[in-house]
């Protein structure tokens, strides 16, 4: 009889201890009415008492360096239920990387995760179908597979602009319909974006810079993060286990406080990055100067104009391999490698046409 005893005080335990976060939630949220706080409290309660008589112990569920993600499909499939919740006061306060390396190194270690369940046979698509419905396994899909953005973010940081080097054009022209087909996705994707950022509350340079790293995280992070599960899946010894640095100098606060990015780590996830801006640099040149000839432009303007985005986009990285003279400044021996790639690329390029 005591021995049932205390295994049940420690299953209570174990549910406390795992839904401290959930009476964190319902605890923290400011009211003007004191029955509303009441109200919550007895949620939690209630929540607590449920889980205590039904014995349902809430943990991580590990195998994955995504955890949160493997846990969260876990319990969906069995029957857990997700609520939506938003106060206008933040329930929570924590940490989180300011600076680019840090951030995406964090990012590549969710991507690493992330391909860990996508090829297991916990998969959203046919796993987390089969228990949760379509809709969710499709949910859920959308940021298992976030690594393979990094393939038609790299095709289109890359083959249009290394086409419009050699006057090769790969869109529609301007007189044809089907351009206006390209123009409509790309600009009507964009406006919705953007205003779906603002109508919770965001601002245009806010989202700018979110779309910005969408793109950074594109040609870095997703990108590494594949090639380093492929490694690894291969049998292949890999980098361990990076922990995320959330330590904050002075410095380095204020250049996050006014929206500078943060380079200064010569890190190979930079190569990219730099490469693909001084191609899109190179391209646009060579554009303007084929139109300032006199040049047929007709079926290159898409690519010009994918140029100009590419290059928009790239103006901190180009702040920070020429004008920074701060700690936060692109690393000299990648700005010296990614120039060296760029011109290979272009050269090759012009080779491969003239054959």
């Amino acid at each position: 009889m005591f021995t049932q005893f205390m295994v049940y005080l420690s299953n209570a335990f174990s549910v406390i201890q795992g839904f401290q976060h959930t009476s964190m939630l319902y605890t923290t949220i400011p009211s003007s009415s004191p029955s509303n706080n009441i109200r919550y409290y007895h949620a939690t309660e209630n929540i607590l008492a449920d889980r205590i008589q039904s014995r349902l112990v809430y943990r991580l569920v590990y195998g994955s360096l995504s955890e949160d993600f493997f846990t969260g499909l876990h319990q969906h499939c069995r029957g857990w239920k997700s609520l939506f919740f938003h106060p206008k006061r933040p329930a929570f306060l924590g940490d989180l990387p300011i600076s680019l390396f840090d951030a995406l190194n964090q990012n590549r270690r969710w991507c690493i995760g992330l391909l860990e369940v996508v090829f297991s046979k916990y998969n959203p698509l046919t796993f987390g179908s089969r228990f949760m419905g379509p809709l969710m396994g499709l949910a859920y899909s959308h940021n298992a597979f976030w690594p393979i953005w990094s393939i038609p973010i790299f095709t289109y940081s890359f083959v249009p602009q290394l086409a419009l080097i050699n006057g090769v054009s790969v869109f529609p022209e301007v007189t044809n319909t089907r351009f206006l087909l390209y123009i409509f996705l790309f600009f009507v994707a964009y406006i919705q974006d953007c205003l779906d950022f603002m109508l919770a509350d965001g601002t245009f340079q806010q989202w700018w810079n979110d779309q910005r790293m969408w793109l950074i995280r594109g040609l870095s992070s997703y990108l590494f993060g594949s090639i380093e599960f492929s490694i690894k899946r291969l049998g292949i010894a890999s980098k361990g286990f990076h922990v995320t640095s959330k330590v904050v100098d002075t410095d380095l606060s204020k250049r996050y406080d006014n929206g500078v990015f943060e380079f200064g780590v010569p890190s190979p996830m930079f190569v990219p990055l730099a490469t693909v801006a001084i191609v899109n640099f190179v391209a646009f040149a060579f554009g303007i100067l084929k139109y300032l000839n006199g040049e047929n432009m007709n079926g290159l303007y898409g690519q010009m104009g994918l140029a100009c985005f590419g290059v928009l986009n790239s103006w901190p990285i180009y702040e920070a391999m020429v004008w920074r003279n701060d700690k936060g400044r692109m690393p000299r021996v990648i700005s010296v490698i990614s120039t060296l790639l760029a011109l290979a690329f272009c050269v090759l390029g012009l080779i491969a046409s003239s054959v």
